[in-house]
């Protein structure tokens, strides 16, 4: 979960919302009933739930109408987790097993098929329904992401552009909607929405940047997966992007990734190429633009007390370790 110094006035909602979460997983498959228990309680950040209850405080603020927007957003992120492990064949996820790797690709699929279901049974039965065109929108951009990252595999000639364009539908968005929900289901003034918006949408892109950043700095425990995944994967994140541009080294960095070389020792020679290249460095000042993008754009807004949790959210991105 979010750090409690940076939750302050949200923090117990987001323990009630821990309830719920566990309440809309719950099924009589026991194949699948403990696994799922398992990945809710592994450590996720709750950032999305955390944005949604934070925005809905910029309009008439009542958690009864928030609660259930804030625990969807979770749940479409849970999903979303459970079908990239099993396209990344990841034995672990936050430090534990994937539900693909315990259970097989197959069951992994219909518990995520089954995570996403709830979502819309969720929508169906509110108050809300009316955000279910706001969210099915999202949903297909997240999926038109992830088909991009497949289509871009061992590319070596993407650009910053294709980068970002990438990453705010894989992540971005997830976040923007986030913030959205919460502004509109509070009746927050349009020009407040779009801010908080605009401020979800900055703040994604930034966290998805320096979630590559890690996958060349963490270490096992630490990431919850194998360190240097992306480049076994031929997933071309910023920091090769930098390195295939300005590495002494990039034409011996792009033969190893156009060839999909898997000898281990090549491997951590891509690794070590990208990091001797400053691509590491050059990253985080782009998360970190990114995240000043997103200050900026809540400026304007109300000097209520949640204002700063936003902002100590934004600078928890830039500063995680996992």
């Amino acid at each position: 979960m979010v750090y409690k110094q940076i939750l302050k006035d949200i923090e117990e909602e987001l323990l009630i919302l821990e309830e719920d979460l566990l309440a809309w997983i719950d099924t009589d498959i026991d194949l699948i009933k403990q696994p799922l228990k398992d990945m809710i309680f592994s450590g996720g950040k709750r950032l999305r739930p955390a944005m949604v209850l934070a925005a809905s405080r910029f309009g008439q603020y009542d958690f009864e109408k928030v609660r259930q927007l804030a625990v969807s957003v979770e749940l479409i992120h849970t999903a979303t987790l459970i079908h990239d492990d099993i396209i990344d064949d990841s034995p672990l996820r936050r430090g534990i097993p994937t539900i693909q790797s315990r259970l097989g690709k197959d069951v992994a699929v219909f518990a995520g098929d089954f995570v996403f279901s709830k979502v819309f049974e969720l929508y169906a039965f509110s108050e809300h329904f009316e955000l279910l065109r706001i969210v099915a929108k999202v949903l297909h951009k997240i999926c038109e992401g992830e088909l991009k990252q497949r289509e871009d595999l061992f590319n070596t000639n993407l650009t910053f552009k294709d980068y970002i364009f990438r990453i705010r539908r894989k992540t971005a968005m997830l976040f923007a909607l986030s913030a959205e929900l919460g502004a509109r289901a509070s009746k927050a003034p349009e020009k407040t929405v779009k801010a908080l918006y605009k401020y979800g949408m900055n703040i994604g892109i930034a966290f998805q940047i320096v979630d590559d950043l890690l996958d060349f700095t963490s270490n096992n425990t630490q990431l919850g997966k194998p360190v240097g995944a992306d480049i076994r994967e031929g997933v071309i994140t910023l920091p090769t992007i930098y390195a295939l541009r300005h590495s002494k080294q990039k034409e011996y960095l792009k033969d190893i990734l156009l060839n999909k070389r898997t000898d281990e020792a090549e491997i951590e020679n891509a690794i070590e190429i990208v990091k001797n290249s400053g691509g590491l460095n050059y990253a985080r000042c782009i998360a970190e633009k990114y995240v000043e993008k997103a200050q900026k754009s809540i400026e304007q807004l109300p000097d209520i007390p949640i204002k700063k949790v936003l902002v100590n959210i934004s600078t928890l991105v830039t500063n995680r370790t996992k």
